[in-house]
């Protein structure tokens, strides 16, 4: 793994580190607990959203893929969900079970990459279960954000088997990588 200063300039990962930076103004429009505030940072929300998408778009179109973008891109991704989950936890009764489920994945995920970079010199990259299960907790978050009751219940459920699918699909990746070194990415 080499990080390299000049990927720091690199516009995709330049929206990965927007998105952390943006995290703060979430958080602090969120605990206004007004109408107002909760609008600015659900906009700020889907901006964040949107660049988490243009950045993986831009990377693989400019193939400026770097190590860096490897790091940055799901430390945004979790730092933002952990940060609105705990939120939603304690202002607007989500379960702290499913925040539960959520934190054990990435748990599993942050020890099965660390381990491979260790010991195989491999970087492991999202696949798509794990694409989907970041845009369903992020659906879920928001509707738990704005309140739509009945919605976000049905949201609760899917997030949970995405979470619970995510992390079988992610320790049989570890698991293949660890082994033999390549992965079916689907």
């Amino acid at each position: 793994m080499v990080i390299k200063k000049k990927d720091f300039l690199l516009v995709p990962n330049l929206l990965a580190i927007f998105r952390i930076l943006l995290l703060p103004f979430i958080y602090y429009f969120l605990a206004q607990e007004s109408k107002t505030g909760v609008g600015i940072a659900v906009v700020l929300m889907l901006m964040a959203i949107f660049s988490d998408v243009l950045d993986g778009h831009l990377a693989r179109k400019f193939n400026q893929i770097t190590d860096l973008g490897k790091i940055l891109d799901p430390l945004a991704d979790k730092l933002g969900l952990g940060i609105f989950v705990i939120f939603i936890i304690f202002h607007r009764g989500f379960p702290i079970w499913a925040a539960g489920l959520l934190f054990f994945k990435d748990f599993l995920t942050l020890v099965g990459a660390i381990l491979l970079v260790k010991r195989k010199d491999l970087f492991p990259m999202s696949n798509n279960w794990g694409k989907l299960n970041s845009w369903v907790w992020a659906i879920t978050v928001i509707l738990y954000i704005v309140g739509l009751n009945y919605v976000k219940e049905f949201f609760l459920v899917f997030a949970t088997l995405t979470v619970l699918n995510c992390t079988v699909q992610y320790l049989k990746m570890f698991i293949g990588l660890y082994r033999v070194g390549a992965v079916d990415r689907r």
